[in-house]
């Protein structure tokens, strides 16, 4: 599963790209806003078919909310992309979504000795480190990291049962937000920018390989002399109908970004 919600603000005029000899997308670069004290989350997002053809049509600095897009990881630029999915043009009244479901496999075990995988600092907050291999199709897969952060009062510790029950090859579904660390390298005083998905919810697989099967099996009423037409919703428009469900507002902007901060530690 690779299935995405978020809200994002455009940051130019969207532009239509060739993806292959025969098809194009439209593309824009957005942010996602802010997560706590954390920067902005830089993102492009990639329309396909219909939702393409609205979406050239969308204003540089327009607020949107995308529903259902797959998300992306490449490696080599380090940089996260969103795919298909809808989208619809809303206001700065519209609540943030940031949702991220991905499942998998884990590709790695957690050595506790390595600061890098695991550790607890002096604030009390114990933080694990893992990464996902979720399948993109024709035997690839794209590598996400994620974290769990939990204190030791918290009633439930994500990140001792993420260490303690994950090795590599566990199969793992995740729900988590895309969160966005900026620093000033120690060394070069440039800025550097880190993404990962903070973990939010975890689903392990079943310990054993039972198959549990219902001997009441659900049964599916028809009634072939029914001749009643179907109720009316939303006006008997259809779901390709209704493009705007909120209307065309691009309303107000987002709160300007926060200024970058230093760290004495990037963000492991």
């Amino acid at each position: 599963m690779n299935f995405v919600t978020v809200c994002a603000q455009t940051t130019q005029e969207p532009t239509e790209v060739y993806t292959s000899a025969t098809s194009t997308a439209v593309r824009c670069p957005m942010l996602l806003p802010p997560i706590g004290n954390n920067a902005p989350t830089p993102i492009e997002f990639n329309a396909y078919g219909k939702q393409a053809e609205r979406f050239l049509k969308v204003p540089k600095k327009s607020l949107l909310y995308i529903h259902g897009a797959k998300l992306r990881y490449d490696l080599d630029s380090r940089t996260f992309s969103l795919h298909g999915g809808i989208f619809t043009i809303v206001n700065e009244s519209f609540p943030i979504f940031n949702t991220v479901i991905l499942s998998g496999r884990c590709i790695k075990d957690i050595d506790t000795t390595d600061a890098r995988a695991f550790k607890t600092t002096a604030e009390g907050l114990m933080i694990t480190n893992q990464s996902l291999s979720v399948s993109t199709g024709r035997n690839q897969s794209d590598i996400f990291n994620f974290y769990a952060m939990n204190t030791a009062d918290d009633k439930f510790n994500q990140a001792e049962l993420l260490c303690n029950s994950t090795r590599k090859g566990t199969g793992l579904t995740i729900q988590g937000r895309l969160i966005t660390n900026t620093w000033f390298d120690k060394q070069t005083k440039e800025q550097r920018i880190n993404t990962k998905i903070q973990l939010t919810a975890m689903t392990l697989p079943p310990k054993t390989n039972d198959h549990v099967t219902s001997s009441t099996p659900v049964a599916t009423e028809a009634s072939s002399t029914s001749t009643s037409a179907s109720p009316s919703l939303w006006g008997g428009k259809t779901v390709d109908d209704i493009a705007e469900p909120w209307g065309h507002s691009t309303g107000g902007n987002l709160p300007d970004l926060p200024p970058s901060f230093n760290e004495d530690h990037p963000p492991f």
